[in-house]
Parts: structure tokens; sequence; C-alpha cells
């Protein structure tokens, strides 16, 4: 059976249209797990240059040694912290990316191993639930605002 040459082009079009659209979403997701990732090896090697450029003068966290009393940690106070303390390098997971304009919502797994009484009596390999959120400026980007929580433990069934 031939297929007319007018339904063979719709077909490629389509086709076409479909990968393009597909595309842009998982070269998304693989940039901001660049990021992400450029990010924390900054933070595991010290590296206050790069972490000055990567986080923007705004910049505030909630995070798992956040409490209600003391719950946001400023950008100054934030590199402050990172350049004393040790941190592992970290692995970067199960990255979801939503674009709004000029601003990116990134969702993902952050897993580190910490050493006992550092984040958690018993250290170990952590997970963590995180929230990026990123502006574009310039044409850079810079990460405006980090939520990161422990998840809770799995539920017995």
């Amino acid at each position: 059976m031939e297929v007319p040459l007018i339904d063979l082009a719709w077909f490629v079009l389509a086709v076409t249209v479909s990968a393009q659209a597909a595309s842009p979403a998982a070269s998304e997701v693989e940039a901001f797990t660049r990021l992400e990732r450029q990010w924390m090896d900054a933070l595991a090697a010290k590296d206050e240059a790069t972490l000055q450029g990567i986080v923007a003068p705004e910049f505030s966290i909630v995070g798992v040694g956040s409490t209600a009393a003391d719950l946001t940690s400023d950008r100054a106070s934030w590199i402050r912290v990172g350049m004393a303390r040790p941190f592992p390098r970290h692995d970067v997971s199960n990255v979801k990316v939503t674009r709004v304009g000029d601003v990116a919502v990134v969702q993902f797994v952050l897993s580190g191993t910490y050493p006992p009484k550092s984040l958690t009596p018993e250290g170990g390999r952590l997970d963590f639930l995180v929230t990026d959120v990123w502006a574009s400026r310039n044409g850079t980007w810079q990460v405006v605002t980090r939520h990161s929580s422990l998840p809770r433990a799995p539920v017995a069934r």
C-alpha cells in the first residue's frame, strides 16, 4: 500500500514538532542538573568565588538546620557556614524543572554522606528533598532561594 505524499509530509511534520517540543524540557533538566552539581561541587571544594556567582544577592534558605524560631538564613550567613563546615560531594537526582518566564523552580533529591553529629546524630548517607528557585539575569542563572528537608521514613504497610 502506498502512502500519499501529503499524509507522509504531515506525519514528518508532526514527529518533528513533537520532538522539538520534548527537547527543551529534557535540555532544561540537563542544564539545571549541571547548575545544581556546580553549586554543590563549589560548596564541597570551598570555592567561594563560584558560590558568590551562583548564589543571588537576595538569597535565602529554609532547610534542615532551620528552626521555627530561626527560620531562614541569608546569603552571607549561608556562605560563611559553607566555608567553615565540611560538606561532602553530593549527588543530584530526580530533577524536575518548572519554568515561568525568567524563573525556574527546580525540585530534586540531593544526596551526600555526612559524618556523625553533623546534621543527624548518626550521620551516614542522607537524602534531602530540595526546591530551588533560580532567576535568569543577563543570561546567567542565579539561585534566589532554597528549601530543603529530610524525607519522612517509609510507612510500613
